[in-house]
């Protein structure tokens, strides 16, 4: 795989991420708030989590490159993977840490 190629999919990798743990976890609590009763939504959390640090391993050779030798674009896509991972991250921790706090049939 191109650098061009995998610094786009570690930066496309933490919203997808971020995104499938809203609808995986969202969507189904609609329909019957017991489906993340049991650690179900701790354990999406940490499945989405992965995906953001394996986002993070893609980037991290690339961010490190020099810009003369990884090619400019190459290198910026990935330093900005790195900072969008973070961010995501976040978020998927916070929903996470929120699920597992508040009791899914609460309200």
């Amino acid at each position: 795989m191109s650098g061009s190629a995998r610094a786009w999919s570690a930066l496309l990798l933490p919203p997808i991420a971020w995104y499938a743990h809203q609808q995986g976890i969202g969507g189904p609590l609609h329909l019957n708030c017991h489906v993340a009763a049991g650690g179900t939504a701790l354990v999406w959390g940490l499945a989405s989590l992965a995906v953001c640090i394996v986002a993070a391993w893609i980037a991290w050779p690339l961010a490190r490159k020099s810009e003369e030798r990884g090619g400019v674009v190459a290198c910026w896509i990935a330093r900005l993977a790195m900072f969008g991972t973070v961010v995501f991250a976040l978020a998927i921790v916070i929903g996470s840490i929120a699920s597992a706090l508040v009791p899914p049939c609460a309200g």
